[in-house]
């Protein structure tokens, strides 16, 4: 007997991905309801297949036919010069009846939002959402469907979903070590970023450890989640997303096959009874030696790192045949990918030839000329149903037993004619069906204009220091370092150094200006630590926040804008990389930090463009290369928590030698990997609206005071030669790939 709570459940979208045409259909014949694709520009598996526009808009009319939806991945960061580009890739493809875009790049959303009013906009996980507050400001922007950070709990997803957004969540598939979006490993290492869908996957590469030789500790094992999808139907998700547009037909519809069979076994009976057959089949198709269930049930762990080795098991060639067989190249109807329809076809002497079809409530009628008396064989009713059945091409399929047929004594019609009598209907039944189902003209807003960039606050161009240790601080108080303006301090080094709150105080009049740097990544167990911060504004400690999430964004945003008086300040992690984007911020931000990855001639245009914007730019620090729930302390077995530390660095050595810095913040249960050398950049910019940053992380006392030096001297005007120190310029000539 079914629970009245299973009943009331709405069945959740499954959603496959296709990298080319014939897994598209592949995975419609497994069972999706859904497809995400890609064009051949702007997604980020820049190295699939994809879409051509053709391509897509005959999937689009395919879906449509079938009931199904496809939404199109723009889940990339966009350069100044491509919005014009974009709008005009997606435009077709808007009229062709998209039924919805996932965006990572917030200057986009705006731009989609104006230009293509009813299309679907859905946040990518690329945008790293991890709460109500940036749901929130998502929403205001005009998404509809938020794709949340992969590393939340299933009550995390709850709370976003209580918003009223519509949830997307992935159940199967590669994991990344990073919070998507957050990751610049692989665009400093190798200028392909991912932020532009060309991620080379340095996480899968072999490091040492002080544990181990020649390990993966950045490799996460596949996720696998069909033997929790009960609760995660229960949940209330949307829709369940499978990962895999770079993999073969054969694994997206297998996989997809597994999850429609226990999605509807649930539904329909409250039940799961997962066979061992199905698990196994699911083990042979691509997936690395272990798998897990992601983040859904524990924050991290050791056992959810593969540490022996990230390749992928052998698949079952029996396995990948019986797929391929039935999904991907299916003989007879389509494996059951059709369809039904109805035909009563007319052919009497003297009268013209008629035939109508049947879809539901939709009839669609065709007439011929007349029909001629047969000078020698007639055409029989056999003739006619076999001229009718020859459906191949399209989404339909009868049977002889739905196919009625009059005819008179000795009738004569040419097969050709009848083909193109049954093409005719045809063609006009799936133009009623499109219609019914919404799909027609759509308005195109045909302005670009890029929103009214709106004066920031009274902030003013310098020199910036941000530090996480209280030997960095000293250095620069304790230097005279008059140059330095602004200090930022990381929330951890507030809530936790008693030191911290004695120094703002001593310097709570001085020209020196104090903010508080706010984590990378905002999650639910330290949204607590955010009353510190809110103390230390309120009594002038601190004159402002540096928020690097949208979730800290939305949250400190009305703080301001409800009478407190401080200024925010937006890190380099939330992007700006475009007019549009920078519009978007330049109403809640005082200053904005300039994107990583980008030329120093691209920042240059960016300010030029907003020449009422004040922007940071980054010109000392090493980058912040990963962003991660994960703990590289923990996967060693040797979690720093228990011993009630909060600010702890432990180093990765590569295959070359070098030393990646991580740094685990245990006030926030974090770690972020940094690059193994600062960049140090010694050709300025002279733009009035800029301002300058050194950024502090594993420095001591002594070479803290050395950077300030060499960079205040540099200010000044005085020639010195290029930094003592091993370093990089990172994308200053040219903007990452």
């Amino acid at each position: 007997m079914i629970s009245e709570s299973i009943k009331n459940i709405s069945k959740p979208e499954l959603l496959a991905p296709a990298g080319n045409i014939e897994t598209f259909y592949a995975v419609l014949r497994a069972g999706a309801d859904a497809v995400y694709l890609a064009g051949n520009r702007f997604g980020a598996r820049a190295y699939a297949d994809n879409f051509s526009e053709e391509e897509i808009i005959g999937c689009l009319r395919y879906a449509h036919l079938l009931g199904k939806k496809i939404y199109l991945t723009v889940n990339t960061l966009i350069k100044n010069e491509e919005l014009d580009d974009v709008a005009r890739f997606i435009e077709p493809l808007y009229k062709a009846g998209l039924d919805g875009v996932i965006v990572q790049d917030l200057g986009l959303l705006s731009l989609f939002g104006r230009r293509f009013p009813e299309l679907d906009l859905h946040a990518s996980t690329q945008l790293s959402v991890t709460g109500k507050d940036a749901t929130e400001y998502l929403k205001k922007l005009g998404v509809t469907r938020v794709v949340p950070a992969r590393e939340l709990s299933l009550d995390e997803v709850k709370e976003i979903k209580d918003t009223g957004v519509e949830v997307e969540c992935f159940i199967h598939g590669a994991m990344c070590y990073s919070y998507s979006g957050q990751c610049l490993f692989s665009s400093v290492i190798g200028g392909r970023s991912g932020n532009r869908g060309r991620c080379a996957q340095p996480c899968r590469l072999p490091y040492s450890t002080s544990y181990k030789n020649d390990c993966y500790p950045l490799s996460l094992k596949d996720m696998m989640t069909v033997g929790i999808i009960d609760r995660l139907i229960d949940a209330g998700i949307d829709s369940f997303k499978i990962e895999g547009r770079m993999k073969k037909p054969e694994y997206a519809a297998g996989v997809t096959s597994i999850y429609r069979k226990y999605i509807d076994k649930y539904i329909e009976t409250g039940r799961l009874d997962i066979s061992d057959e199905d698990i196994k089949l699911l083990q042979n198709l691509y997936i690395r030696s272990e798998v897990s269930e992601g983040y859904y049930n524990k924050y991290n762990g050791a056992d959810m790192v593969t540490i022996g080795s990230p390749s992928y098991n052998g698949s079952d060639d029996a396995v990948l045949k019986a797929i391929h067989d039935r999904y991907v190249n299916p003989t007879g109807d389509d494996g059951g990918n059709k369809t039904k329809v109805s035909f009563i076809a007319s052919f009497i002497e003297g009268s013209p030839a008629f035939v109508s079809v049947n879809y539901g409530d939709i009839t669609c009628e065709a007439y011929g000329k007349e029909v001629d008396t047969a000078s020698n064989r007639p055409i029989s009713d056999e003739d006619i149903k076999k001229a009718l059945k020859k459906l191949g091409n399209t989404v339909f399929s009868v049977s002889d037993d739905d196919i009625s047929v009059f005819t008179s004594e000795s009738p004569y019609y040419s097969l050709k004619e009848i083909n193109e009598l049954r093409r005719e209907v045809i063609g006009k039944l799936e133009e009623e069906i499109l219609k019914d189902r919404g799909y027609g003209e759509r308005a195109v807003n045909e302005t670009t204009e890029v929103c009214p960039a709106i004066l920031s606050g009274d902030i003013t161009n310098g020199l910036t220091a941000s530090v996480t240790s209280m030997d960095q601080l000293r250095a620069i108080l304790d230097g005279g370092f008059e140059t330095i303006n602004r200090i930022y301090v990381t929330e951890t080094m507030l809530t936790c150094e008693k030191e911290i709150g004695e120094i703002l105080s001593e310097y709570k009049d001085s020209e020196i200006r104090f903010y508080g740097i706010l984590p990378f990544i905002r999650r639910n167990s330290s949204k607590y630590l955010r009353d510190y911060v809110i103390s230390m504004v309120k009594d002038k400690s601190l004159k402002g926040v540096v928020v690097r999430n949208l979730e800290d964004l939305e949250f400190f945003v009305p703080l301001r804008n409800s009478g407190m008086d401080f200024e925010i300040i937006t890190d380099f992690g939330i992007y700006s990389w475009n007019n549009e984007s920078i519009c978007q911020l330049s109403d809640k931000a005082d200053m904005i930090g300039l994107p990583l990855e980008l030329s120093q001639g691209a920042h240059k245009e960016l300010l030029r463009k907003n020449k009422e914007i004040c922007f940071e730019k980054l010109i000392y620090g090493r980058y912040p290369l990963m962003q991660s729930a994960n703990c590289i302390f923990k996967t060693g077995f040797n979690c720093q928590k228990r011993n009630k530390t909060k600010i702890n660095f432990t180093f990765l050595n590569d295959r070359t030698g070098r030393k990646v810095p991580v740094m685990a913040d245990c006030a926030h249960c974090h770690n972020t990997l940094y690059n193994s050398v600062p960049l140090s950049v010694y050709n300025l910019l002279n733009e009035d609206n800029l301002s300058y940053r050194l950024d502090f992380t594993v420095e001591d006392r002594d070479l803290t005071k050395k950077v300030c030096d060499y960079y205040i001297t540099l200010m000044q005007g005085e020639s010195l030669d290029k930094p003592e120190w091993e370093y990089t310029t990172g994308f200053e000539k040219k903007s990452t790939q």
